[in-house]
This record gives structure tokens, sequence and C-alpha cells, in this order.
């Protein structure tokens, strides 16, 4: 990628996930890129390819994740979780565009294409009696990573350093994603 559509897609990355899709205008992420409006416009058709430029990368990454996952035994599982964190923290803004903006997003093929792969992150990792609890349970660990990832800088007294952050991280998701080992009587 040139080095000027490189610059406009972390703009956009940081605009999208500030303001939404709507909110991020072409002049303020070519402003941010230190570039003209025209420079976008030279480098993408339209915002909406902005956009698929801009998470791309991560909806492909997500697959390839999902495509080396051995979630049959408890190791599997474990090491995918730490591929995921792994993930999020690669690709936090763009997790914070489509966990905090995915819904006004919807009908976008990379946003449609990133739901399907998220519903299939869900289910594999889900047992097959899992119930409407476990599905929300997903839903807070998914998008609490991504506030943790993004978000904590605003709310948080200290700010962990990734390195101590990341085994927290990876932890917390395994204690709200994987099923509850059942407790003695």
């Amino acid at each position: 990628m040139p080095s000027g559509a490189s610059q406009l897609v972390q703009a956009a990355l940081r605009s999208f996930a500030a303001s939404g899709f709507e909110g991020a205008s072409l002049q303020r992420i070519a402003d941010a890129a230190g570039l003209s409006k025209s420079s976008v416009l030279y480098h993408f058709d339209s915002k909406e390819a902005l956009l698929d430029a801009a998470l791309r990368p991560a909806v492909v990454d997500l697959r390839d994740l999902l495509g080396t996952a051995d979630l049959d035994d408890p190791a599997g599982t474990q090491a995918f979780l730490a591929r995921f964190v792994d993930f999020l923290f690669a690709h936090r803004l763009e997790v914070a565009v489509l966990v905090n903006h995915g819904s006004a997003l919807r009908g976008q093929p990379v946003v449609d294409e990133a739901d399907a792969l998220v519903v299939e992150v869900a289910h594999r990792l889900r047992p097959a009696d899992a119930s409407d609890r476990d599905a929300v349970r997903f839903g807070v660990a998914l998008a609490g990573a991504a506030f943790v990832l993004v978000g904590a800088d605003r709310w948080a007294t200290e700010q962990l350093p990734d390195e101590e952050l990341r085994p927290l991280l990876a932890a917390v998701l395994a204690e709200l994603v994987l099923p509850a080992a059942p407790q003695p009587a």
C-alpha cells in the first residue's frame, strides 16, 4: 500500500473508532493524515472503500486464526484464546469500530464478514447445549475486551503496559467464555 494510502487508512481507523463511520468525514480523515481530501479520493473511490481497506486486514487475520484453531480439547482452546488476545491487541482499533459501531454498519460487506466470523468464534467456543446466558457472556467478554484495549485510558487510573495486560485479558476471557467446570455438590 502506498505511503499516502497507509496514512489515510490509519487516520480513518482512528476516526471511525472515535466518531463512527457517519461521524468521520473524508476531510477530517485527510487532515489527520496530513493530506488533502483529493488524496483520499485518489487512493479510495469512496468512504466505504476506505472503511473496507481499514477493516479488511483484521477480517483476513481473524479468518486465518479460525482456520488454524483446534478447539476440540482444552489445551487447543486455551492456545486459541491466547492467539485471539494477540489478534485483539494487533487490531484494537478495528475491533473498536466493529464492536462500538458495527450495528450502524450492517450491510457493509467487510462488516458483515467480520460479524459472521465473530459468530463462528462464539459457536466454536460454546458447547452445543449453550444457553442464552452463555451467548450474553460471550458478547460481554468481546465488548469488554475491546473496551479495555481502546477505552481504558479514559477511565482507568493506571494504564497497564501491554505485556501485563495481555495475560490478564487472556485469563479473564477464558473465565467468561469457556464453560465453567462443574461445582462439587
